[in-house]
């Protein structure tokens, strides 16, 4: 028995070295200005991930990177195409969103709160207007759940998906008082929520996809994401852990991300990582 487990072990090991390490990066920070959305510095995180990635074996070539205007919602559309196109069974993929998030009317009663929550691409607008804009650009969580569900389906079971969101997810508020200097700090994303009028759609429960990857997001739903230095805090956080990443589990993962977090930020902001219990133990690449 000892000797096929350990068999087993080196055979999980043998694919994991044959398998393919590619990325989506995409990063967000030079808004236009028509849009509504304040400029951030999503785009100064490309570096600091790419240097992630590199120190943890994945290869320059397997990088795709969308930077502002590259980041339109066809633009990442395409890009999620390709990637789930070029992978292949067991390919290991890390998928980072560094730009504004804000929360849209859910229109297909998925969402117990009523609201989905979006990533804001490049060409995405920050108010409903009909007949201007009524949110055809904002990238909403079924739309990359859709995308995710191929991507298993791709990579199969004994595959990766890592995707991480240094972005805000809600419009909560956070309280600032006390705290000097709080303009420096700057939020990735809106207080206000992306209302759709005239949408009554009651929730059901059955319409909610199971995650069957690693999601791993700068705060809770209903917080402020706050960028550090220049660079999103989320982004910063894993650079700093880059070298250990391997070693980690996600419960270490996810306790490590909080306390650095918690020494930089001075507000209310709890990252969090969300994995099917199924793949609770596996490292993370």
């Amino acid at each position: 028995m000892k000797k096929v487990l350990v068999f087993c072990v080196f055979v999980f090991s043998i694919m994991q070295v044959c398998a393919t390490r590619r990325a989506l990066i995409i990063g967000i920070g030079n808004y236009p200005a028509r849009s509504g959305w304040a400029q951030i510095n999503g785009d100064k995180d490309i570096p600091l991930v790419k240097q992630m990635l590199l120190k943890n074996d994945f290869r320059e070539e397997n990088m795709q990177v969308l930077q502002n205007e590259q980041a339109t919602f066809s633009g990442i559309c395409s890009a999620f195409e390709k990637l789930i196109s070029s992978s292949e069974t067991d390919d290991i993929v890390y998928i980072h969103f560094s730009g504004h998030g804000q929360q849209i009317t859910d229109i297909n009663g998925d969402e117990p709160s009523g609201m989905d929550e979006a990533w804001i691409p490049y060409d995405a607008q920050y108010a409903y207007k009909k007949g201007v804009y009524e949110g055809e650009n904002h990238l909403v969580d079924d739309k990359l759940n859709d995308f995710l569900m191929r991507l298993r389906q791709k990579i199969g079971e004994d595959g990766k998906i890592v995707v991480v969101a240094d972005a805000c997810h809600s419009g909560g508020g956070t309280a600032a008082n006390g705290v000097e200097n709080k303009d420096e700090y700057v939020v990735r994303g809106s207080q206000d929520a992306f209302v759709v009028p005239a949408v009554d759609v009651s929730f059901d429960n059955k319409k909610q996809n199971e995650i069957d990857w690693v999601f791993i997001s700068a705060c809770k739903s209903y917080q402020c994401n706050y960028e550090y230095r220049g660079n999103g805090s989320l982004t910063y956080c894993i650079s700093e852990v880059a070298d250990i990443m391997s070693e980690l589990s996600y419960t270490q993962l996810q306790s490590e991300l909080k306390r650095y977090i918690n020494k930089i930020i001075p507000f209310p902001q709890t990252p969090q990582v969300e994995v099917p219990e199924k793949r609770n133990t596996i490292p993370i690449f």
